[in-house]
């Protein structure tokens, strides 16, 4: 049995989280040298016997109770032996990586689960000794610093992947701070209750496979602002593609059916936002504008004429041919009644209507 009579840790380097004394027993008055930056842990038969803190000690019975005359005479040594492991630990900061894959929704209305890779870097302190050792490490046989490592590293990445596995790949993508924040706050009470203060972490990366990014991609696309309509070219280039390989006959047919409606339904879409866009520039600037109903330029209200195809306004119309009315009221369809796309006052479509009304369903402007 070697004995010494100065039990310190010296030769700790950066990275070195703990060290454990490499001598089975450990002499009564004994001179226990701890640096301030550290901890030195007494364990016997797998109970921690006390914990020093930076200082000078003198090993003896007032700060180890378990050290009796009656032990010291049990074990046969006159000088006081007794069996002991001795632990240091360090009270630094340490950095650490992570890295994790596992399932996640793709967002709120996108349930279909979609593989997540993420990696990032973490930093931590041991922040009680005894919580340390009796929640986290107690069952590793031996104590070395690329153990705890490992162990930390597993331990980590386990809980960032039950986080992350019930948050949305499009939430944490779009804000690596703000999900970084969240998954600290959420998991670092876990760590706490095991003697390690979590001080950061950061999410630095976030993934999908290849053939998920495309599916995102799209799915992206069409929930953003113009996606529908982005969506339907999509389709009706299809088609043409369709149509233009195939031998003719119900592919044709159904092309020259669908094309028409598709093509309508976009340019309403898109009218409508532009007469909406119209209407709140107008209203911001105090200078309002009007869309000529016959080629859905904009103009300044009131107009007489389009700045684009020079047409008239409705107005104007009506005060050029006043007496053209009753002659059209008096014989309806007979050519004199004017036929508006859209409502030059609201932009609402008339396509749809057999014909242009006397005045405007929708906001009740009068038209003929």
């Amino acid at each position: 049995m070697t004995r010494t009579n100065v039990i310190k840790w010296d030769d700790a380097g950066p990275n070195d989280i703990l060290w454990e004394y490499d001598e089975e027993y450990v002499r009564t008055a004994s001179t226990l040298v701890v640096n301030d930056w550290q901890w030195a842990v007494f364990i016997r038969d797998g109970q921690i016997l006390t914990v020093f803190e930076g200082g000078k000690h003198i090993i003896t019975t007032a700060n180890i109770p378990v050290l009796t005359k009656v032990y010291e005479k049990a074990l046969g040594y006159g000088e006081g032996a007794f069996k002991a492991k001795v632990i240091f630990i360090s009270k630094k900061q340490f950095n650490g990586k992570w890295g994790i894959r596992t399932m996640v929704k793709v967002a709120e209305d996108y349930a279909a689960p979609v593989p997540l890779m993420s990696n990032g870097d973490y930093q931590f302190r041991i922040d009680d000794p005894t919580l340390f050792i009796t929640q986290m490490i107690g069952g590793l046989k031996t104590y070395t610093t690329g153990q705890v490592s490992d162990f930390l590293k597993s331990y980590i990445n386990e809980q960032i992947s039950q986080h992350l596995a019930r948050q949305y790949y499009m939430d944490v993508f779009s804000n690596l701070e703000k999900a970084s924040i969240t998954a600290k706050v959420n998991i670092e009470d876990d760590f706490k209750n095991r003697g390690v203060q979590l001080l950061n972490l950061k999410i630095n990366a976030v993934s999908t496979e290849d053939e998920y990014q495309k599916n995102i991609y799209e799915f992206q696309q069409f929930r953003s602002s113009g996606g529908r309509e982005w969506k339907q070219f999509g389709v009706m280039e299809s088609m043409a593609d369709a149509i233009g390989t195939s031998g003719g006959g119900a592919a044709i047919g159904t092309g020259m059916l669908l094309f028409p409606q598709m093509y309508q339904q976009l340019s309403q879409q898109q009218q409508q936002q532009a007469m909406t866009q119209m209407q709140q520039q107008g209203a911001n600037s105090g200078n309002p504008k009007i869309m000529c109903p016959y080629c859905g330029g904009v103009n300044d209200y009131p107009y007489r004429f389009c700045k684009e195809c020079g047409k008239p306004s409705p107005k104007e119309e009506a005060l050029e041919a006043p007496a053209a009315k009753p002659a059209a009221a008096a014989a309806p369809g007979g050519g004199n009644e004017k036929r508006f796309r859209n409502c030059p006052y609201c932009g609402e479509s008339l396509e749809g209507l057999p014909k242009t009304p006397r005045f405007c369903p929708y906001c009740s402007e009068k038209l003929q």
